[in-house]
């Protein structure tokens, strides 16, 4: 039985279509969880989202009240977003300390015994992002070419153009996407599913797109190792939802990686992120949680 006054701990996996909080007491007792919708800033915005954590984090812990609430959001891409997002739910959750970092910081906390290696994902996004022995974390994390998003949005172009083959294009229609002068809605990254099986089947452009992925994957791998002093054996955490829907896509980025980094210990997630945001809680109450402060690279 939990004593009256407890205080306890959330974390926050704070998706673009869906949002998870789990709560815990501080020795990690589970307390509760909330799941909702998606709470990205860069999709919903921040007044949006912060209204959204603050709900899933307060139902989570139900009548414990927490002491420390951790996001790990898609969006906040930089620690300056990562601030604006503290300060946005510091006056929705008074009393409450709030911490947040991007969302694959997470899942390498979750993925990992130390939370040191790298993340790849193989998900919407495709950052590669991670922490060095010495507490550094990467500041490879943007830019790099990749994700289903990128998949999705790029064959919507070249569809258009006909660059692509008939069962691809039929696709994009059916998806209700177009690329006019401006780039498509989140939602293209619903297609990448439907990209990979074409460049699976042969289809010249998005064979392209993912063989530019992998290459991207394959050099943010190989620099980041040595920059953070990941020796030759480092954890490599893969993730995210095409690691499933397509076998193919995800054979040719762990491939990638072994490219990168030949010795690399390749994990796959099999854990809710959300259970690393809470352990990142558990971490900042401990005084151990390593500082966010990378500037990105151009």
């Amino acid at each position: 039985m939990t004593a009256p006054g407890a205080a306890g701990l959330v974390g926050v996996d704070a998706g673009a279509t869906k949002t998870v909080a789990l709560a815990a007491l501080p020795d990690g007792t589970p307390l509760g969880r909330a799941e909702g919708d998606g709470a990205n800033p860069k999709r919903h915005g921040l007044a949006v989202a912060a209204d959204r954590i603050a709900v899933l984090a307060l139902r989570a812990s139900g009548p414990i009240a927490p002491a420390l609430v951790f996001v790990a959001g898609a969006g906040l891409d930089r620690p300056a977003h990562a601030r604006a997002m503290e300060a946005a739910l510091a006056g929705r959750l008074p009393g409450t300390r709030v911490m947040a970092s991007n969302d694959t910081l997470a899942v390498l906390r979750c993925g990992t015994a130390d939370g040191v290696g790298l993340v790849v994902p193989v998900s919407t996004g495709g950052n590669v992002i991670g922490r060095g022995p010495g507490g550094r974390v990467t500041d490879r994390g943007h830019g790099i070419f990749g994700g289903g998003y990128v998949l999705g949005a790029l064959a919507a172009r070249a569809a258009r153009a006909g660059r692509v083959s008939e069962p691809l294009a039929e696709a994009v229609r059916a998806a209700g996407l177009a690329w006019h002068g401006r780039r498509p809605g989140p939602e293209a990254a619903a297609l990448a599913v439907a990209v990979a099986r074409a460049a699976e089947l042969g289809d010249a452009y998005p064979a392209r797109l993912v063989d530019r992925w992998c290459g991207r994957v394959a050099g943010a791998v190989r620099e980041e190792v040595e920059r953070l002093g990941l020796g030759e054996s480092p954890t490599v955490v893969l993730y995210g939802g095409l690691l499933v829907a397509s076998p193919w896509l995800a054979g040719r980025i762990r491939a990638a990686v072994l490219l990168g980094a030949p010795g690399a210990r390749l994990e796959t997630l099999d854990r809710e992120p959300a259970e690393g945001a809470v352990l990142l809680a558990r971490d900042a109450l401990a005084g151990r949680l390593a500082p966010w402060d990378f500037t990105p690279r151009r």
